[in-house]
This record gives C-alpha cells, sequence and structure tokens, in this order.
C-alpha cells in the first residue's frame, strides 16, 4: 500500500505541476513510470455546462475538477462513487492556472481521462487514516499475537485474525465491514 504522508506521491492542490490555462496544448504526458496522486474529498456538484465537482484537498483547499470535452450529463457522478463526502484519486493532476491571477486555479481532465479518475466511499480524512494499513501481528479483534498464523480477510488482505469468531466480531462490531470495502477500493486503486 502507499505510503499517502509521501508529498512526492501524494501532493496537494498547491504543489502539483501547473500549467496556464491559454497554453495551446493540453499537458504534456508525464514520463513512463512517473505517477502523483491528487486525492480530494468532494464538496459540491457544481455541473452547469461541463461535468463539474468542487472539491478540497489534505489542506482544506478548494478547487474545481472540470471534466472537459463531455456535456452536463456526460458521466454519472453517482454512479461512479463521485458523491458529496466520498475521496477521488486524481492520477498525474495538473492545475491549470486562469488568465486571471487573482482566481485559484483548477484541474481539467480531457474526455478520454474520466475513466482514470477513481473514487473512494468514505471521506479523505478515513481513507488518509486507513491509507497506511497492513496486517499485522497481531489479531484485529483480540489482540492476540499470532505471527504469521493470521488469517487474512478474504476482501481486502489487510486485517488478519486469529479465528473465526474474531473474524465475525470484527466484521459485525469492529467496524471491519465498512473499513474492508474502503481498503478493497485503495489496493484496486494503488495496485
Amino acid at each position: 500500500m502507499q505510503d499517502f504522508t509521501n508529498t512526492t506521491l501524494f501532493p496537494n492542490f498547491s504543489t502539483i505541476p501547473k500549467q496556464d490555462q491559454d497554453a495551446v496544448s493540453p499537458p504534456a504526458p508525464s514520463p513512463p513510470g512517473e505517477r502523483w496522486y491528487l486525492l480530494a474529498e468532494v464538496k459540491d456538484n457544481m455541473t452547469i455546462v461541463k461535468p463539474t465537482l468542487i472539491l478540497t484537498d489534505c489542506n482544506g483547499s478548494p478547487f474545481a475538477l472540470v471534466f472537459e470535452g463531455l456535456g452536463p450529463d456526460g458521466l454519472d457522478f453517482k454512479g461512479l462513487g463521485f458523491k458529496k463526502g466520498s475521496t477521488v484519486v486524481i492520477p498525474n493532476a495538473v492545475r491549470i492556472t486562469p488568465a486571471d491571477k487573482m482566481k485559484r486555479g483548477f484541474v481539467s481532465i480531457e474526455k478520454g481521462g474520466a475513466a482514470d479518475v477513481r473514487a473512494v466511499a468514505c471521506n479523505l480524512a478515513r481513507v488518509l487514516e486507513l491509507g497506511g494499513k497492513v496486517k499485522g501481528q497481531e489479531c484485529e479483534t483480540c489482540g492476540r499475537d499470532g505471527g504469521n498464523g493470521l488469517k487474512s480477510c478474504t476482501g481486502c488482505e489487510r486485517a488478519g485474525y486469529c479465528s473465526k469468531e474474531c473474524q465475525v466480531k470484527g466484521w459485525t462490531e469492529g467496524g471491519h465491514k465498512s473499513d474492508c470495502k474502503v481498503l478493497k477500493t485503495l489496493n484496486d486503486i494503488f495496485r
């Protein structure tokens, strides 16, 4: 799993690469193997002419995410999981600097790049908290040392249990049911 505290891999909105809005061509693709991810939480859907979300990054800085080349009904935000309070993962995001330097700027996704932007069904704070979770040497429920003998959760592979009873208790009472879905989504995005 990725280290969400790595600001090179997970920059905030103010530190992602910039491009002027009046640039003739779209941003050049990043060199092969070079990737970074902008993580942000959905605050509002502001779609009028083209699909647009208002997001906030890990520092609470608001910005717009605009999907270019699509009409107002070009993306099913709810169906894709882009709901208020969910987290958006934008690979290789570039901040577009508007001509009016007093304005904040935004992130623009070209028509073919919309499928690369992913949603995680929980808020950004929880994603950051769960992001570094790895299966430890202790049972998630009772805390007993299990070493390598712990059975991994089959959904996310990040929780370990010493017995079936502890697994059921962790799922029903320990909150792993909701965390598991988030962890599984993060596994899918960052593998």
